[in-house]
């Protein structure tokens, strides 16, 4: 099996085109339609607290006509009363009607300006990522490693994930900006976990089959990304705090007694009682000290218990507002059809030992009641008359007893879901996409035709067609001639064709590789690391990864440009051996034309190619077209010109 698998690759999703006219009119008239929806939905609230305000003062008067004038005027109140609740409901029908609106035409607003460059203002970034790689720590192992002062043992920076930073795949600007749709932190978490563990290959084709599934599914995607807009517009922090509350008091287990749960009963049923009889004039003053007396102990054990049962509680009501969209997200996952077993498997969790939709519907309605008690009014009215916070504590106590083994692994299916639908992003912003075909080959792979930078808006960038047959490929062309922006748009690519989602190419075809990458190179005053010594620590990293003889690609930048040419030269060539391995790809770019003699070595099996330029009235033309063989154009002396640094010549 490989990719899709032949039927798949015939049918279309190997090359698609698509107008990015059209998609930009789906989203504009989807926006249109909620901007006019919400334009509706914000008028009819209006009215309804017109006549909301009308039927209060209404209900107001015929109170005060049933005792100034006649005794039937209270039915008319009390039919007022029950009108103002109907209008309350629906007031707050229509509110929530808007909200879903204001969610839907967010989610069309980001699809617009991914047509463009706004996407690079989403706070949805991945920054947090970034800060999970700890460079200096990396660098300044690998230093002692060479100067010979690191531990034995210590040959391998650890935690160290330069691509993150070469590729921008995290923070301002980056891949993950871009694709990732995610609402829920469990979501965005497993996006980025993706990018730097996509696994082996038969989990990558997995996740192409439910990621091509799932960009048929436009409405269904649509919808889930919706119903997590809330918990996006949260924050990452906040939702993560939330969640993170959740689960730890999911679980630990707390024992209510068979007394505590009898005495939570008996109160209220005595004071209810004890009312009852007062109303109907039975022993009316025992009946009502009796009333007061249980109200006064149940708010008495609510003060006293406070504490503790916040403790127990407090994690549902700060949760209040993330339980509905949960909930909802598990009800499109359940109630949706699919065929590609791994969305089907992550159906199926939602049903194992229990319902998800129901359980998240009960776990709704005590955030609810919990929510109720924090009202000043409604603490010392509900737990007066019943005890309500113990009654509360009891019901999410039964609610973990039932589900505390599977809730998480409901919460994380919906965030593998919303991964899937943010690596089919490409399919719904760009013109050209594919799936890839990944082979599963012990040898390295890599074609692909059409292949360009996701993060260059379409129409400015340029395709290219490149098929690597030789060991080492070293690449020359004058500045700014699209070097570097190629190495880019292969690393980029391979991320995204790893973690199972569409690439920015007509075709591609490639094997699991590691990828490892040398370009964005810094020094370090503080570690003692100079530029050329960081770059060298990166060479060091992919070499012993060429020592495990795993299939690899190495992508490096002008190579140690930190250092003098002759020098640069001669460490270049060493580099280039070292790296030339059977299971291995190199690619570098170089300004140096003596790397290209390497085409003639026969122990090294390198290949050459080029970008170049064209001078027009005194501007220079750029195609950003790769081609085969070595650069014989340079244009340092030009753009110093075009600086005015030098003079041009007469």
């Amino acid at each position: 099996m490989e990719g899709l698998g032949s039927q798949e690759w015939e049918r279309g999703f190997g090359d698609r085109e698509e107008s990015g006219e059209g998609k930009a009119a789906e989203y504009q008239q989807r926006k249109g339609l909620c901007q006019a929806g919400i334009a509706k939905a914000a008028a009819l609230c209006r009215r309804i607290s017109r006549w909301r305000m009308a039927v209060f003062l209404l209900v107001g008067l015929f109170f005060y006509g049933g005792h100034q004038w006649h005794p039937a005027l209270y039915l008319a109140a009390a039919a007022g009363c029950i009108l103002f609740l109907l209008l309350i409901g629906w007031h707050n029908q229509a509110e929530e009607r808007q909200r879903h609106l204001e969610d839907c035409l967010g989610v069309a607003e980001d699809y617009l300006v991914r047509l463009g460059e706004g996407w690079k203002r989403f706070t949805v970034d991945g920054r947090q990522y970034l800060k999970e790689i700890d460079y200096d720590k990396g660098m300044a192992v690998g230093a002692e490693n060479i100067r010979g002062q690191g531990k034995k043992g210590r040959e391998e920076p650890g935690g160290v994930f330069p691509e993150a930073g070469d590729l921008d795949l995290f923070g301002k600007g980056s891949l993950y900006q871009y694709i990732c749709t995610a609402g829920t932190p469990q979501g965005q978490d497993q996006l980025a976990r993706w990018f730097r563990e996509p696994g082996k290959a038969l989990e990558m084709q997995g996740r192409q089959q439910a990621v091509a599934e799932l960009a048929q599914k436009e409405e269904f995607s649509w919808q889930m990304e919706v119903s997590a807009r809330r918990i996006r517009n949260m924050g990452y922090r906040e939702a993560k705090r939330q969640m993170h509350g959740f689960f730890d008091t999911l679980g630990r287990e707390e024992h209510i007694s068979r007394l505590q749960r009898g005495l939570s009963w008996l109160f209220p049923v005595v004071a209810a009682s004890s009312f009852l009889l007062f109303v109907f004039g039975i022993y009316r003053q025992e009946a009502m000290a009796c009333f007061l007396v249980c109200v006064t102990a149940q708010l008495l054990a609510a003060g006293v218990c406070y504490g503790w049962n916040q403790s127990q509680l407090s994690c549902v009501y700060r949760m209040n507002q993330v339980i509905e969209p949960y909930g909802r997200m598990l009800e499109l996952l359940a109630q949706e059809k699919f065929q590609s077993p791994y969305l089907c498997n992550l159906q199926k969790m939602l049903g194992q030992g229990s319902d998800a939709c129901g359980a998240f519907r009960e776990l709704g309605r005590i955030a609810d009641s919990v929510t109720t008690s924090h009202n000043p009014y409604g603490f010392f009215l509900c737990n007066g008359l019943y005890l309500h916070d113990f009654h509360c504590v009891q019901r999410f106590a039964g609610w973990k007893a039932r589900y505390r083994g599977v809730a998480e692994g409901w919460i994380q299916a919906i965030g593998e879901v919303e991964a899937l639908i943010s690596l089919g992003v490409i399919s719904r912003t760009r013109q050209t996409y594919t799936l890839p075909q990944i082979a599963e080959v012990p040898e390295p792979v890599f074609a692909a035709s059409g292949l360009k930078h996701p993060l260059i808006r379409e129409p400015l960038a340029v395709g290219n067609d490149i098929a690597l047959k030789h060991r080492a490929v070293v690449i020359t062309g004058s500045n700014m001639s699209g070097k570097t922006t190629f190495l880019r748009s292969i690393g980029t690519n391979l991320i995204l064709a790893y973690a199972g989602g569409f690439c920015t190419a007509q075709k591609m075809h490639v094997s699991p590789m590691k990828i490892c990458t040398s370009m964005r190179t810094a020094d370090d005053v503080g570690a003692g690391i100079s530029t050329f010594y960081a770059e060298l620590l990166r060479i060091k990293r992919m070499i012993q990864t060429g020592q495990r003889q795993e299939a690899m690609i190495s992508l490096i930048d002008e190579i140690y440009k930190g250092t003098n040419s002759r020098d640069r030269i001669f460490a270049a060539q060493e580099t280039i051996r070292r790296l030339s391995k059977p299971y291995a790809f190199t690619l570098l770019t170089t300004h140096d034309f003596e790397l290209c003699d390497l085409e003639n070595d026969a122990e090294v099996d390198a290949e050459n190619y080029y970008f170049t330029e064209q001078y027009q009235q005194d501007k220079i033309l750029f195609d950003y077209k790769i081609r085969k063989g070595r650069c014989k154009t340079t244009n340092a002396r030009y753009l110093l010109q075009m600086a005015g640094i030098l003079e041009k010549s007469p």
